[in-house]
């Protein structure tokens, strides 16, 4: 396990690499100047011209990108264009925090709930309860996550005053746990819909396989109780589709935490990559395309090892 997980690493380096080449340059060659919207019409051009020779906006593309990646490697993913100077990573830093925990909220909120459901449904095939849960699901993957967000709190947060509008917290309120938990709960929720229905209609289909499998035939027949059966005998092969999927559903999930961030005014890394993409902020749009890559990566890693936990047929 140990030496397939160093090759994993090893093989994900060019793979970054290859990101962060393709990345830089589309970046650089994409239309608009961060100086257009850095200076104002009265400034004088010397200035202008010291700005440029400040950051090295001077330099060809190449000379750019191995200076930033000789930087990146050392921890200095540079200072801010419209931050005063401020270093990207103490930007990025006060942001991530918040990022993680909405993301782990999701994915947690995503499998339990996945998971009971599509075994309930499993137990039930074609039932009513089945075919509700089933359409709820397709809604779920056909529901843009901003209009549901958008939906949520208008009906929940403005019209029943349930949830909190947006933040992370009430402004001037003292530390309270239950005040994060409380205004995590909607973007939490509207991240996880849709991989909640993925995972939900993957469940269920590869549970209703594992439970016509001889072997639980087998157990029933031995006369351990239907509850055993499933959720000790089946739910463990029958959660190795939905492993897989998890793998593959982590850029969905990066890319959905942007959008909810904005919705919901999270402070997280997904808002300030908008913030940074609309004021061309070129520093600190490479160092958290460079951080998503990496939390990918390491998502399909994690998801691997997890097939031999979750299935010990698997083996490495």
């Amino acid at each position: 396990m140990l030496s397939y997980i160093i090759r994993r690493i090893l093989t994900a380096i060019p793979l970054l690499i290859g990101i962060t080449l393709i990345s830089f340059f589309i970046v650089q060659i994409a239309p608009g100047d961060p100086t257009s919207l850095l200076m104002n019409p009265d400034i004088k051009p010397e200035d202008k011209v010291k700005f440029i020779e400040k950051y090295g906006l001077d330099d060809p593309i190449y000379i750019q990108y191995f200076k930033w990646v000789g930087n990146m490697v050392q921890g200095d993913f540079g200072n801010s264009l419209l931050k005063k100077g401020t270093p990207v990573s103490e930007m990025i830093m006060n942001r991530l925090p918040n990022t993680i925990t909405l993301m782990i909220a999701a994915t947690i909120i995503a499998i339990i709930f996945s998971i009971l459901i599509g075994v309930y449904s499993a137990t039930r095939p074609y039932s009513k309860s089945d075919y509700l849960f089933s359409t709820g699901s397709f809604l779920g993957l056909a529901t843009p996550n901003f209009w549901l967000g958008l939906m949520l709190i208008m009906f929940t947060a403005v019209n029943l005053e349930w949830f909190p509008t947006g933040g992370v917290a009430d402004l001037d309120a003292p530390f309270s746990i239950w005040d994060r938990i409380h205004h995590l709960i909607l973007p939490a929720f509207v991240l996880a819909s849709a991989d909640m229905a993925a995972y939900t209609r993957h469940t269920r289909s590869s549970m209703i396989e594992v439970l016509n499998q001889d072997y639980i035939r087998t157990a029933k027949a031995k006369g351990l109780r239907s509850r055993k059966v499933i959720f000790k005998h089946g739910l463990r092969n029958g959660l190795t589709p939905v492993v897989t999927l998890f793998g593959l559903s982590l850029p969905s999930l990066v890319g959905g935490a942007a959008i909810v961030e904005r919705v919901f005014a999270w402070p997280g890394l997904g808002s300030l990559f908008i913030e940074s993409s609309f004021t061309r902020d070129y520093p600190v749009i490479m160092a958290l395309i460079v951080l998503s890559s990496v939390f990918i990566v390491i998502g399909n890693i994690v998801a691997d090892i997890l097939y031999a936990v979750i299935d010990p047929r698997i083996e490495y």
